[in-house]
Order: C-alpha cells, then structure tokens, then sequence
C-alpha cells in the first residue's frame, strides 16, 4: 500500500545526496546544499521515481516535539506547555516560546528551520534529476508538478515563519553555502508564481489514485490559503484571487464536508487510502515500524493517562490548550467534547478522568492539584510556571487515541481540508465586502451543532470561527497575523512588540552563513 512503499523508498537515495543539519547550537557546519556522486547518482528509472516519492516522506517530522508544529501552536493562543515544578523547564525554552520572547539560540527555531529547508532542498534535487532523466515526458511533468507545489509549500513556511530566507532552487549554485537571503515579498510571489505555473500538469484523480499526494485541487487549496495572507506578506491584498483559487475546488464538485468531523482525524482514517470526502492532503502516518512521527498522546496527556488508554509509553504531560480558547466553544459545540466524559470525542479531553470502562477513577497520587488524588483535566491552569498544577489544562483529544496505541499514532494529519477552502472563500468575500459569506461559514457551523450566523458578523467573529474549526491544524498563527491578534495579550503574556510576528532566524544559521541577517527586535 501507498504507506508502506512512503517507508520503503524512504532511504533508498539522498541519505548522502542533500545534508541540511539539525544541529545543536554549538555545532557550527555550513548548510551543503546538494551533493552528487557516481556513488549516488540514481541508477534507473525505479530509483528516480522513488526519490520523487522520498521528497513526501520528510513531511513524517511535521508532528514531531521540538520544531515546526510546537513553534507555531506554542507561540499562538491555542495551546501552551506550563513548567510543571521540575517538569517542562527545559532551560525556559516554551515558557519564552508562549510568551513570544523568542530567542535565537532555542533549538526549535533551528529544527523548524532545518526541516522545511530539508524538504525544500530535497525537492530542488529531484526536480533536476527527473528533468534531466530519460523518463518519458508524460511522467516528467505531474511528477515535477507535484515537487514545485511542495517545494512551494515548505518556502512558503519558511518565509512565514522566518521573514528574509536564501531562496534555493535547483537553478542555483549548488556549491555556494552562504547564499544571501531573498526579500520576503519576492519569496511570495515566487510561491505563487510556481502553484499557477505547476497547477496545470497536476492530475485531477482524487481518492486512492492521489492520497497523500499533491494533485490540482491541493494546488489550488494551498493557493487559497496563501493568497489570504498576500497582504502580510506583500503588503498588497489579493482576496478576489484567493476566493477564485477557492472556487475552483468547490465547483469541481470533488470534495464534501464529512458528516461526522471527527471522521477526519480518527485513527483509521486513511479509509484504505480512499481517504475521507473532506481530506484533500494528509501526512499518510502509520504504525511505527511503517510510518511514525504523530505522538501527541505523548506531548498532551498526563502521566497517568497511561490507564485511561493502556498506552505502550508512559505520556509526558506537556501541552495542553488554554482556558481562554477552550472556553471559546459553546458548550453544544459538537466539536468541543463533553466534560467528564472520555467517552466521547472532542477536540479537548477536561474533567474527571477514568479507566477504560468510564466509572473507575483514575489515580494519579497528586495530592496538591485541585481534583486530588483522583486525575482532572481542569481548564483553568493556575500558572505558567514555575509549579502549574500537573492535572491543570484541557489536553488535546481531537486525533482519537486507540487502545494499546504505541507511542506515535496512525492517524494520517490533515494539512489541508476542505473545509478550510468553504472558510477560505467566506473570508475572502467578508474582506471584499461580498455577501453571502455567511452561507458557507454556516455549512461547517451546522456540522458543529450550532445555530446559522448572518452577513453582519464581524471579522473577530471569522476569526473565532476558524480557530474552532481548525484547533490543531498549525494554521491558527497564520490566523492571528492576519486578524492583527498575534501580538495581543492573552493568559502569562503581555502585549509583544510587532517583531515577534518573525521568529528569530537560529543562530547556527547565522554562523554557518555571513550573509544572513537577523530579524529585527533580537
């Protein structure tokens, strides 16, 4: 199946072909941006065509602790990692990371870095490599189709996240390891430029036939996304062409809302690699020894949550989401979950906590938390640090958890559904002052279980439509940004000075490479 041959070509090539490190601050090797051998060189056309494949399977370390995903949902108002008396400390790193201190010698900037880098660079090779292949050239174009839209995705990230970025392509001069950074606004347009260049050689199959690949409608949905945020990134709005990009995958009649919301994010939930009517690009996870990375039950839950789901590992009781956002849901949010009830899926998993038959309370020996001995999620979380209750925050339940789950899962992670395509175009409209946004807002509130809302609502009211919607899904500090809420106080932080909207480029970034400038306010 698609998952297993992911893992199975996965080390086949470029273990030597492409070195962007995930070094410590104290190691200070220059980025190699592409090296080929005789030794390496692909040997046939089934070598080519697995490096092609190779190129998807670095988005594996999109979920992992440490790097891009705990960047962009810690610094945002949804989730945060509280120092629990000698738990979490971790030289301060997260408590700076919620409070929006940043600081350029933290790791995870320089493993976010280096894994959006990786895939980037990763895919500069191979789009060469096929192009000068003798591959026929109707399995030239899609497959170079795909590798521009995901070389595109991981720049796009990167001038998000970091501002000012080399910009690599496999034009450039592969022996230049202190390239010079490329403008911001010029990276956008080069991201854009390559969606519409690539959207045409993309096949339109949906279903097994793509799953977990980039066909035209992912182009399309991923232009949407990153259209809306034109005006942060340019300074120019482009909201007439982000609702088109939109249009184009709602007309095609291809997609559905699910009728259950959890069904996008349930363990199994690949469907056999039919995939659901709503997923339109995942990371294909699977079971550990095929496809690991995903282990949020370990970042989320506590110690002793071990019992409710008879984890194979002990979890290590680190994020959870803030009272604030939590509580952002009404409580017949069908996407909320119920207090006190692990019984039924939610986002969130707050209250009493039980064994698996739901009645036996479980025991976690924390007599100084405010449930006692017995273990309660309580939304209210008493402090960042130094001593947060062990039991305080609401965890994260929205990616189901098996019983006996080891300790990554083999729920496949959405990076784009189409749901976001309906809310994309809703805002898209509500910022041109079209109406009749409020039509397609409504479709994914009334699978929540919630009452219509009308053309009068407001932006804030869009942006708390998709921070529910989307909890989790690391878009929420693209929202923020664009909302002008990125910045603003909420629980343990102050209002942050408009520089924190950039991360600091990692300082082993800066002394591998001269030509590099870090952001301004670090």
């Amino acid at each position: 199946m698609y998952k297993k041959l992911f893992t199975r070509i996965g080390g086949v090539l470029l273990a030597s072909a492409l070195l962007v490190p995930t070094q410590s601050c104290t190691d200070l090797e220059p980025e190699i941006f592409s090296t080929l051998t005789p030794a390496n060189f692909p040997a046939s056309n089934d070598d080519i065509v697995s490096s092609y494949l190779s190129v998807y399977t670095d988005l594996y370390g999109m979920m992992n602790h440490g790097g891009y995903m705990s960047i962009m949902e810690i610094s945002s108002d949804e989730l945060l990692i509280p120092q629990r008396g000698s738990d979490w400390f971790d030289g301060g790193i997260w408590l700076r990371t919620h409070q929006q201190t940043f600081d350029a010698q933290d790791n995870q900037f320089n493993g976010a870095w280096s894994f959006l880098y990786r895939g980037a660079l990763k895919a500069n090779l191979v789009i060469a490599l096929i192009n000068n292949s003798d591959l026929p050239e109707d399995q030239k174009a899609p497959r170079v189709a795909e590798l521009r839209t995901l070389r595109a995705y991981f720049y796009y990230q990167l001038t998000d996240a970091f501002g000012d970025v080399p910009l690599i392509t496999e034009d450039s001069d592969a022996t230049n390891q202190e390239p010079n950074a490329t403008p911001r606004a010029e990276i956008y347009n080069f991201v854009i430029s390559e969606l519409d260049a690539a959207a045409g050689d993309l096949g339109r199959e949906t279903g097994s036939a793509s799953y977990g690949k980039i066909n035209y409608y992912v182009n399309r949905a991923l232009a949407s996304r990153f259209l809306l945020n034109a005006e942060v990134m340019t300074g120019s709005p482009r909201y007439a062409e982000a609702e088109a990009a939109a249009d184009e995958v709602i007309n095609s009649g291809e997609f559905s809302l699910t009728e259950d919301y959890f069904e996008n994010f349930d363990p199994g939930n690949d469907n056999g690699l039919r995939g659901t009517s709503e997923n339109m690009w995942v990371i294909p996870y699977d079971e550990p020894s095929v496809a690991a990375g995903f282990n949020i039950p370990q970042m989320t839950l506590h110690y002793a949550s071990q019992a409710t789901f008879d984890l194979q590992d002990q979890p290590w009781n680190g994020y959870c989401t803030q009272q604030e956002f939590y509580d952002s849901y009404e409580d017949g949010d069908l996407r909320k979950g119920e207090y006190g009830n692990q019984q039924v899926r939610g986002n969130f998993l707050a209250g009493p906590q039980y064994a698996q038959d739901g009645e036996t309370p479980i025991i976690d020996g924390s007599a100084d938390d405010p449930g006692g001995v017995e273990l309660v999620f309580t939304p209210e979380i008493n402090t960042l640090e130094p001593n947060a209750y062990r039991q305080a925050g609401a965890r994260v339940f929205k990616f189901g958890y098996e019983i006996g789950s080891p300790n990554t899962i083999r729920n496949d992670f959405p990076i784009i559904r189409y749901s976001e395509v309906l809310m994309n175009k809703a805002e898209a409209m509500q910022r041109q002052g079209t109406g009749g946004f409020s039509m397609l807002v409504n479709m994914v509130r009334e699978r929540a279980g919630l009452e219509d809302m009308d053309d009068n609502m407001s932006l804030d009211d869009m942006l708390a439509e998709r921070g529910r919607e989307f909890f989790f899904e690391i878009t929420r500090r693209q929202d923020l940004i664009r909302f002008g809420e990125f910045t603003s106080p909420w629980f343990a932080k102050g209002q942050t000075p408009e520089t924190a909207k950039l991360f600091p480029i990692p300082q082993p970034q800066l002394n591998a490479n001269r030509n590099l400038t870090q952001n301004p306010g670090y």
